[in-house]
């Protein structure tokens, strides 16, 4: 089936555009993807609990919003097949609507220490070939309904009969995407080591072991981390899409100094994107909170193979400078204009991205991390619209 192009004007498809922004160069014109799981029931009445636990209500929706402000041109796919299999890659208690919530209440994450400090010698102490999934698997008892009393063995197998149904759920829901002309932004996406570890300890008493435990902390994240990436390689080949998104929740300058990122986060981090691209993948930064101080040691990975998405925090237009030559730049309408702005401040917003952020290549135009549910319609459409009005190089 020949690729549908988005707009008329187009010259590449949406894969062809997003790997030239990927490869840091010029493509036809910007590409826009919408982060838009939290804000599409809402946009459509449906009630929440149905959009999280049906999937044939989760693609009416998607697929109404696209049709009410679409076009765009990535597709960010965020519907897990189960609470299991997402608190399994990003590792976070989650409250669900019609579960713990009301049924109209959006999920909510609950914050809860669910690793001791003696966890860390445990994590150590086992085989580095499955490592990252044995505590995993080890930990997810302790916070996660769904793992109580199920030994790892049982756990292997629910999660791997989960990886099973998301695909064949992802084929469906892929397949009507690519008929749009879209392209899917990722195959895998996972919480790194360091911030599974902040995590698991929370803020507080993670925050005591960057000063307490600092070489234990540098010692799980690095035996962690090939393995994280092993399983990303496979499960991105098995999805049938070469990206791998990189959570890094806990990692900025939001929550750690730079020099605790260059000495303790980043080592792992750069072998995760190491063996990432070796195996011919792209790593995708998910990097919530302020990264800017961060950037000058990012600068070490591979030019032209990594993409950077920022959420609002970071100053988009300072990080070009920063690292623009050297990474994918990914983001930023604030979700506030979004939220509150009028339809002519979004315009103006998005046409300062495209032409600052995108001079020369290199550019995603999209929200700051998720587009908040009470964005306004009208804001969206015009967004998506301002890469057609503005973004042809």
């Amino acid at each position: 089936m020949k690729a549908r192009m988005i707009f008329g004007r187009d010259r590449m498809t949406a894969e062809e555009r997003l790997q030239a922004v990927i490869r840091l160069e010029k493509p036809d014109r910007v590409p826009v993807c919408m982060m838009i799981y939290n804000y599409a029931p809402f946009h459509t009445g449906a009630k929440i609990s149905d959009y999280i636990h049906n999937h044939e209500t989760y693609m009416q929706v998607m697929h109404r919003v696209y049709a009410d402000i679409g076009p765009w041109d990535i597709y960010f796919y965020m519907d897990a097949v189960s609470r299991l299999s997402q608190s399994y890659v990003l590792m976070m208690r989650y409250l669900y609507p019609g579960d713990e919530l009301p049924e109209n209440e959006m999920v909510k994450v609950e914050e809860v220490e669910y690793m001791h400090p003696e966890d860390y010698d445990w994590i150590l102490s086992l085989k580095d070939n499955g490592a990252d999934f044995a505590m995993r698997a080890g930990l997810m008892p302790r916070f996660c309904k769904e793992a109580v009393g199920k030994g790892v063995n049982r756990l292997f197998f629910e999660l791997q009969l989960s990886s099973l149904k998301q695909k064949l759920r992802w084929n469906r829901d892929f397949k009507w995407w690519k008929e749009q002309g879209l392209a899917m932004l990722y195959g895998y996406l996972a919480e790194v080591p360091f911030d599974t570890l902040s995590q698991a300890r929370t803020i507080i008493g993670f925050s005591l072991d960057l000063l307490r435990r600092p070489a234990k902390i540098h010692s799980v994240c690095d035996k962690l981390a090939h393995d994280w990436a092993v399983t990303a390689v496979k499960t991105a080949r098995f999805m049938g899409v070469p990206r791998v998104m990189c959570a890094l929740h806990r990692s900025s300058n939001s929550f750690i100094s730079p020099k605790q990122f260059t000495e303790l986060a980043y080592p792992s981090l750069e072998i995760i994107c190491n063996t990432l691209i070796d195996n011919g993948m792209t790593p995708i930064l998910h990097c919530d909170g302020d990264w800017l101080s961060n950037l000058k040691t990012l600068r070490r990975l591979p030019a032209g193979k990594i993409m950077l998405q920022l959420d609002g925090t970071t100053d988009i237009f300072k990080a070009k400078e920063e690292i623009g030559d050297r990474m994918c730049l990914f983001g930023d309408v604030p979700a506030g204009l979004l939220a509150i702005g009028s339809v002519q401040e979004v315009d103006e917003y998005c046409h300062r991205l495209i032409e600052d952020v995108g001079k020369d290549g290199g550019f995603i135009l999209a929200a700051g991390c998720e587009i908040p549910y009470n964005a306004r319609p009208d804001n969206l459409k015009v967004m998506c619209q301002s890469v057609y009005k503005y973004g042809y190089y």
